[in-house]
């Protein structure tokens, strides 16, 4: 059988762990992405982050100069409660605008991998539901996900309870990161995915209860804990 064109970038054995869950009898295949350095180089719910606070949320950034070095020191102390605070400081901005924010900023974002677009549009045509799943905001991530041919109701990231169209600081359960990505698969897709692939620490329960998790890695940290966790299970992984 010839090799699908979009599979050719990646090396041999991430190839065999692509091919043998698409080979895999199933009625319903699943494939779950995380999309922060997964999918693109760097953290864009971050990006968005550091963009609002110098924009529609710059009063914050007054009131507190240190108010994204005080973000990173809670992802530090608690990566879910950390992620979380990021969708939740912004309540009160009206959901409109953000959606608009937000679709121009993956419009300006440079740094998608183009082989994993690849790969996600292989696997949609190939009869896969794909799906991301990540911990980042869901205004950006449901806007990437449109701009990269996806279903952007496919799209599993934190969010928060909207009212009368303005985003609130009440979090909607379970919030996808660490083990609340296993959570949020099992209520909004109700299955075990076939195929996951990730990138960090947030996304090892995820891969674990996966059939066949992939891991993704950087040239410039090759000493990633889910690398070293993947070599240690004879997890396939290849490296952008």
């Amino acid at each position: 059988m010839q090799l699908q064109q979009w599979l050719k970038p990646f090396n041999s054995l991430f190839r065999r762990g692509i091919l043998e869950a698409m080979e895999r009898p199933s009625t319903r295949r699943v494939a779950c992405f995380d999309a922060d350095g997964t999918l693109w180089f760097e953290d864009i719910g971050e990006s968005f982050l550091r963009w609002l606070l110098a924009g529609p949320l710059e009063r914050l950034a007054v009131e507190d100069p240190r108010i994204y070095e005080h973000y990173e020191d809670r992802v530090r102390k608690n990566l879910t409660e950390g992620y979380g605070w990021a969708v939740q400081v912004m309540a009160g901005l009206p959901e409109k605008d953000v959606k608009r924010w937000a679709k121009q900023h993956v419009a300006a974002w440079p740094n998608y991998h183009h082989a994993m677009l690849g790969l996600l549009r292989g696997l949609t045509e190939s009869g896969f539901e794909v799906w991301l799943v990540s911990a980042s905001n869901h205004w950006v991530i449901s806007a990437a996900a449109e701009r990269m041919g996806l279903d952007p109701a496919r799209t599993i990231a934190i969010r928060t309870e909207v009212e009368k169209g303005v985003l609130t600081d009440r979090l909607v359960l379970p919030i996808p990161s660490e083990a609340g990505k296993v959570a949020a698969i099992e209520k909004r897709i109700g299955q075990r995915p076939d195929l996951a692939v990730g990138d960090g620490l947030g996304d090892l329960a995820m891969l674990e209860q996966s059939v066949r998790p992939l891991v993704i890695g950087s040239r410039h940290k090759r000493e990633a804990p889910l690398l070293r966790i993947g070599k240690e299970r004879g997890w396939p992984s290849h490296v952008f």
